[in-house]
């Protein structure tokens, strides 16, 4: 087993296309990753490469700063995959490689950090949801329609609201406004409108792959939930990009909350493998 580090993320890409194909959703990050640089050269800040044995992808993992360390195995080679993940670990850290953490499958993510060394925190617990065949939830009163440009400042707000309570994150206002801004622009971010004309809940697609759209950014305002809002909203995406001709739709959810867990599962999402997302507190000593 050994280790073959790439020039650019569009060869990373190209290299593990077979890969990619057979484990699309659960790679969604690396690739996502990969097809946003995929024009730069690897240098500091961007890695990407693979573990392989026989000339055969054993893990694969992609860094893209300020992002994680994304790692992915197939399931079939999970035991090989968390070797080559202690490997790695041990690799970066006698390169001096930075990071700020490593996102993955609980097994190879610790296998990583024990190879690796330092200090490292939990920070997310997800699992990665995929759809194939949309089940009708009940019909709420209201419609689920396109954001447009009179609904940046509401939807602003929110995404604020989402990233504090969901993500434990606090960016930067205006940043946060002008990438509403480009996906209202774009058509992929979403509102349901119950009667009177007042948004209750969003959703937006991001991650576009090959065969299957990424749902995310979902947030209802306190006051709001409870009513089926949110899971109209995701119906309504996930029935529109079926339609377009995508074999899935994918979705991460926080594993520790049964309520939103519950609500996707009765539309038709089923657990594809679970994510951990860890966060650097000390390097190695």
């Amino acid at each position: 087993m050994n280790i073959k580090l790439y020039e650019s993320p569009g060869k990373f890409l190209r290299d593990n296309e077979a890969f990619f194909r057979q484990y699309e959703a659960a790679t969604q990050l690396n690739q996502g990753n990969a097809m946003a640089n995929r024009d730069r050269p690897c240098g500091p800040g961007l890695l990407f490469g693979r573990w392989e044995e026989t000339g055969k992808p054993v893990l694969v993992f992609g860094r893209a700063a300020p992002w994680n360390l994304c790692l992915n195995a197939s399931e079939e080679a999970l035991p090989l995959g968390e070797k080559a993940a202690g490997a790695l670990g041990r690799y970066l850290r006698e390169a001096g490689e930075e990071l700020i953490g490593v996102t993955g499958r609980e097994e190879l993510c610790r296998a990583f950090l024990e190879g690796f060394g330092g200090e490292f925190t939990e920070k997310s617990a997800m699992d990665i949801l995929v759809l194939r065949h949309l089940i009708e939830p009940q019909p709420v009163p209201g419609k689920v329609r396109k954001a447009r440009e009179e609904d940046l400042e509401t939807v602003t707000r929110w995404a604020l609201a989402f990233y504090e309570e969901a993500l434990h994150q606090h960016p930067d206002r205006e940043e946060v406004r002008e990438k509403r801004r480009e996906l209202i622009r774009r058509g992929t971010l979403w509102l349901m409108e119950p009667p009177g004309g007042e948004a209750a809940s969003m959703a937006q697609t991001s991650r576009q792959l090959a065969h299957g759209t990424a749902v995310s950014g979902v947030y209802t305002p306190p006051e709001h939930r409870g009513k089926g809002y949110a899971q109209n909203t995701v119906t309504a995406i996930c029935r529109e990009r079926l339609a377009a001709g995508m074999e899935y739709c994918t979705l991460f959810v926080d594993r520790r909350n049964p309520i939103s867990n519950r609500v996707y599962r009765k539309i038709g999402f089923e657990t594809l493998e679970d994510c951990r997302e860890y966060t650097l507190r000390s390097l190695p000593g």
